[in-house]
C-alpha cells in the first residue's frame, strides 16, 4: 500500500491516536505522536493487563508529550484524534500552511478494503444501534465488523478488511468535525438533541457537523432519519441519496425486543431500514434481531439486592441521554447524576424527575450546578463520588425500587472514560 504522505503527525495518545500511529508507522511513514497532556497521564494507556505499564507505542514512532510543538506543522499530513479541539492553535496554523487534516474514519474510508461502510451517528442510541446491526447481520450469516467510538478503533482494521466484510462504524461529531470525502454507503442519524455544546457552541453547528455523515454521498447511497426528530427530519432536506425514515409514532409492529425502553425500539426501527436498504425483507431481519439483549453500560442490568434492582447507564453522558433511561422504568428511581459538565442544562430532567424518581444524589464537578438547576424537584443529596453514592442509594432505596446510574455529564472528573466509570459502580455494587 502506497501512500501520498511520507511524514505524519497525530495529535493525542489514547487508543485512537496510538492506532493511527501504529498504521502509518507500519506504512513506512515518519510517524510523531503528539500529546498535549504529560506523558504520566497515559500510564495504561492501551494496555490489556493491569500489571502492566506504561504506553503501548510501536518501536521507531517519535513521540512528545506535554504540548504540540512546531515539529506537528512540518508533517504532509495531521490527523488529530476526536478529541483534539477543531480550533486549537495548532490546528490553526496548520490550515494556514494547507497542511492537509483529516480524521481516522476518513483515513479507512480512503484506503481500506470493504463491502460496504455503515455509518451511525446521532447524540444517543448510537452504540446500542451498531450492536444490533453487527448482531442482525451476524445472524444473516453476513461478515461484519463494529468499530469506531465502540470496540477498536477504525486504522486496526485498515489491513484486515475485505470486500467481503462490511464495516459498522459509530460516528461522533468530533470524528465528522474533520472530514472531508468520507462517504459511507448507509448513513443513519438517530436524533439531535443537545450535547457536545462546550465544543461546538450553537445546536445549529452541532446539526452542521452531524449532516457531514451523509453530505458526500449520490444517488445510489442510502441515508436513514429519525422522523420524529425535527432537526433530524429537516437536516433530511440537504440530503441527495436515497432518504428514508423511521418513525416511533407511525410504528404498527410490535418489535419483541429484550431491552427495555421506547429509544431501544426507535434503535430497532433504524437497524431494520439499514438492512432493509442492504436488501434483506423484514421477516428475515426481524428473525435476525430478536435475541439482542442490549450492550454494556447502557442500561445494564447489575445485580439485584432485598428487592432493589441497580442498573449501569454510565453511557448517559448527557441530558437527553439520561431523560431516555428514566423514561425506561416505571418502579420508583434513586438517581445518581453527575460527574463533569457538557454545557447543556439539566432542567429538562425536572417534569421527569418529578414524576418518577424519588431521590437524586448528585456527584462530581458538576454537582453545584445540578443542585442549583434541580433544586425542588425531589429530594437531593450532594457526595463526592460513585462509591459514597452506590452506599448510599444502598440505605435509602426500598424494595421496588432501581438504583439508577445515568449521569448526565461525562466521566473525565474522575475516570479515564465512560466505561471505567461503569466497571467502578458495578464493582462497587457487587461488593455491597
Amino acid at each position: 500500500m502506497e501512500l501520498k504522505w511520507k511524514k505524519v503527525a497525530v495529535l493525542g495518545a489514547a487508543r485512537t491516536g496510538i492506532s493511527c500511529a501504529s498504521f502509518f508507522s507500519s506504512q513506512d511513514c515518519h510517524v510523531l505522536l503528539s500529546e498535549i497532556n504529560p506523558r504520566r497521564q497515559f500510564i495504561g494507556v492501551g494496555v490489556k493487563k493491569k500489571e502492566e505499564t506504561g504506553l503501548k507505542i510501536p518501536y521507531g514512532i517519535e513521540t512528545e508529550f506535554g504540548g504540540h510543538s512546531k515539529k506537528v506543522l512540518e508533517a504532509d499530513l495531521i490527523v488529530p484524534s476526536p478529541g483534539v479541539p477543531f480550533d486549537s492553535s495548532i490546528l490553526r496554523e496548520a490550515r494556514k500552511k494547507n497542511i492537509e487534516i483529516i480524521s481516522d474514519i476518513e483515513i479507512f474510508y480512503l484506503l481500506a478494503k470493504y463491502r460496504m461502510i455503515i455509518a451511525v451517528t446521532g447524540t444517543n442510541g448510537k452504540t446500542t444501534t451498531v450492536s444490533m446491526l453487527e448482531y442482525i447481520l451476524k445472524n444473516l450469516g453476513e461478515k461484519a465488523v463494529v468499530c469506531g467510538n465502540i470496540g477498536a478503533p477504525v486504522c486496526d482494521f485498515i489491513e484486515k478488511s475485505d470486500k467481503n466484510t462490511s464495516i459498522i462504524m459509530e460516528v461522533s461529531s468530533y470524528q465528522l468535525e474533520y472530514t472531508n470525502k468520507f462517504t459511507p454507503h448507509i448513513s443513519v442519524i438517530l436524533n439531535i438533541t443537545p450535547d457536545h455544546l462546550e465544543r461546538h457552541k450553537t445546536m445549529e453547528n452541532y446539526a452542521d457537523i452531524k449532516a457531514k455523515i451523509f453530505l458526500n454521498q449520490n444517488k445510489e447511497d442510502f441515508s436513514i432519519f429519525n422522523k420524529e426528530d425535527m432537526l433530524c427530519y429537516n437536516l433530511s432536506n440537504k440530503c441527495i441519496s436515497q432518504r428514508k425514515f423511521f418513525s416511533l409514532k407511525e410504528n404498527k409492529k410490535k418489535l419483541e425486543l429484550k431491552v427495555p425502553g421506547d429509544h431501544n425500539i426507535e434503535n430497532a426501527l433504524a437497524s431494520i431500514e439499514v438492512i432493509k436498504a442492504m436488501g434483506r425483507p423484514d421477516n428475515e431481519i426481524l428473525k435476525a434481531l430478536y435475541g439482542f439483549s442490549g450492550v454494556e453500560h447502557r442500561l445494564e442490568f447489575v445485580r439485584e439486592i432485598k428487592g432493589v434492582k441497580y442498573i449501569n447507564d454510565s453511557k448517559g453522558t448527557n441530558v437527553s441521554s439520561t431523560e431516555t433511561a428514566i423514561k425506561a422504568f416505571e418502579q420508583p428511581i434513586v438517581l445518581i447524576l453527575g460527574g463533569r459538565d457538557k454545557g447543556s442544562s439539566y432542567a429538562p430532567l425536572i417534569p421527569l424527575i418529578k414524576r418518577n424518581v424519588k431521590k437524586v444524589i448528585v456527584i462530581g464537578e458538576a454537582k453545584e450546578k445540578i443542585l442549583s438547576e434541580l433544586k425542588g424537584s425531589a429530594e437531593i443529596i450532594i457526595l463526592d463520588n460513585i462509591e459514597q453514592a452506590v452506599k448510599k442509594a444502598n440505605q435509602v432505596a426500598l424494595p421496588g425500587d432501581i438504583v439508577l446510574l445515568s449521569p448526565a455529564c461525562a466521566s473525565f472528573d474522575q475516570f479515564k472514560n465512560y466505561e471505567e466509570r461503569g466497571d467502578f459502580f458495578k464493582e462497587v455494587v457487587k461488593n455491597l
